[in-house]
């Protein structure tokens, strides 16, 4: 099996930090189990990112977008040979079409 290389980009790594900001207001339990889950999710990527589907809107999904859900969020990214270019994670219930 092939293994690829995770990248984020600089959209992706600032809603990263985000989602950290999010889960430091939870109890030092709930925080360290949704970074530990997030993480374990966001890991999958490097061996199956071709298992998540493309996304349903026509634009992204002709600049070759998929989703991948994560808890509460939506992570977007495109293959580009063996790397994974993740481009943006957002929370999953945000009107995202016009950020991209």
């Amino acid at each position: 099996m092939d293994e690829y290389n995770v990248i984020l980009s600089s959209c992706a790594r600032s809603d990263f930090h985000d989602v950290i900001d999010h889960m430091n207001i939870l109890p030092p339990e709930a925080a360290t189990r949704s970074f530990d889950f997030f993480m374990e999710k966001m890991a999958f990527l490097e061996a199956s990112p071709n298992s998540s589907p493309l996304a349903r809107d026509a634009q992204l999904r002709l600049r070759g977008y998929r989703l991948f859900p994560v808890d509460n969020y939506i992570v977007f990214y495109v293959i580009r040979g063996n790397v994974v270019e993740i481009r943006r994670i957002l929370y999953a219930r945000r009107q995202y079409e016009r950020l991209f």
